[in-house]
C-alpha cells in the first residue's frame, strides 16, 4: 500500500464518489473525448438542464510536454469564459507540482488568477493556494499526515480583504486495504463522517452522516455500487429525507457509454418532483 496520503480535498473521496458520480438528475448531457497522435487531448461537454431549460457547454484542450514536466490546458464555455491552467512538475524535485490557473470573462472584464503548490512524499501531503483577487489575495493551506493507515489533516483559509478565516477544517481517519473511515469537522460546526467498504470485486458500499453542532440538523445517507458480469454498473442511494437515487451505466460499444439516472422523492410519491437524467459519453 502506498504511504503517500491523499490531499485534504480528496479525503473521503471514495465514499463521495458513490453518492455523486454517475448521477445526472434533471439533465441531459453529451460528452466527447479524443486524443491526437501527437498527444493533444480534446474534451467537449454539453448539458441541458431540464428544470431551468438552460443549455451550457465547454471545450477543453490539453497539451503535455513530458520531457519538461509541463501540462497546458485551456477551456472555453458558453458564457464566453476563458480558463487556462499551466502545471509544472520538475523532474529534479520528486512529488512537487506547481500550477497557475487564470480566468477571464470578456462580457464583464472580470479576471482572476490562482497559484497552487502541492508537495507529496511518504507520510505527508501539503497544499498551498493563493487566489489573486482585486480586493486582496485569499490564502489557503492544508497538510495531511499518514502513518500505518492512520491519517490526520488540517486546512485553513484566510481572506486578506476582510481579515477573516474562510476555512478552518480538521479531518482524521483510517485507510485500510478495502475500507476507509473519514471524519471531518468543518469550521468547528459541521461534523461529517463517511465510511467506504469494498465488499468484493463487484460490490462497494458507502455510508455518510452529517451533523451541524449549531442547528442540530442531521443527515444520513447510504449508497452502493454493483458491477454486473458484462461490465455494466448499477448504483443506488437513499437518505433520511426519503430521496432514492438510482443510476445505470452501460458500455454500448468501445468508446461509447450510456448513463441513465433517476431521483424519486419517497415522501412525495404522488406530489411529484421526481427527476430523470441521461448522459452519453464518447471517447476515442
Amino acid at each position: 500500500m502506498s504511504q503517500i496520503p491523499p490531499s485534504f480535498g480528496d479525503l473521503g473521496k471514495s465514499a463521495r464518489d458513490l453518492f455523486d458520480k454517475e448521477y445526472e438528475f434533471g439533465k441531459v448531457k453529451l460528452g466527447l473525448k479524443t486524443k491526437t497522435e501527437s498527444g493533444v487531448e480534446f474534451e467537449t461537454n454539453g448539458s441541458h438542464d431540464l428544470e431551468k431549460n438552460r443549455t451550457s457547454g465547454n471545450l477543453k484542450t490539453k497539451i503535455k510536454f513530458p520531457d519538461y514536466g509541463v501540462t497546458f490546458s485551456e477551456s472555453w464555455n458558453t458564457n464566453s469564459e476563458l480558463n487556462t491552467e499551466l502545471a509544472y512538475e520538475p523532474c529534479s524535485i520528486d512529488g512537487l507540482k506547481l500550477t497557475l490557473n487564470s480566468s477571464f470573462l470578456p462580457s464583464s472584464g472580470n479576471k482572476s488568477a490562482q497559484f497552487k503548490t502541492n508537495y507529496k512524499r511518504d507520510y505527508v501531503n501539503v497544499d498551498t493556494d493563493v487566489d489573486l483577487q482585486m480586493t486582496g489575495p485569499i490564502f489557503r493551506g492544508a497538510t495531511v499526515f499518514q502513518y500505518n493507515g492512520w491519517y490526520g489533516g488540517y486546512q485553513v483559509g484566510y481572506n486578506t480583504s476582510n481579515a477573516k478565516l474562510t476555512a478552518n477544517n480538521v479531518a482524521v481517519g483510517y485507510q485500510g486495504a478495502d475500507f476507509t473511515v473519514n471524519t471531518k469537522l468543518a469550521d468547528i460546526a459541521d461534523c461529517q463522517t463517511s465510511v467506504f467498504h469494498k465488499a468484493s470485486d463487484k460490490t462497494e458500499v458507502g455510508l455518510s452522516t452529517r451533523y451541524n453542532l449549531q442547528t442540530s440538523n442531521v443527515s444520513l445517507g447510504l449508497a452502493t455500487k454493483y458491477t454486473l458480469n458484462d461490465g455494466a454498473i448499477l448504483k443506488a442511494k437513499v437518505n433520511n429525507q426519503g430521496q432514492i437515487g438510482m443510476a445505470y451505466t452501460q458500455s454500448l460499444r468501445t468508446g461509447v457509454k450510456l448513463n441513465l439516472s433517476c431521483l424519486v422523492e419517497g415522501r412525495n410519491i404522488n406530489a411529484g418532483g421526481h427527476k430523470l437524467g441521461m448522459a452519453i459519453d464518447f471517447e476515442s
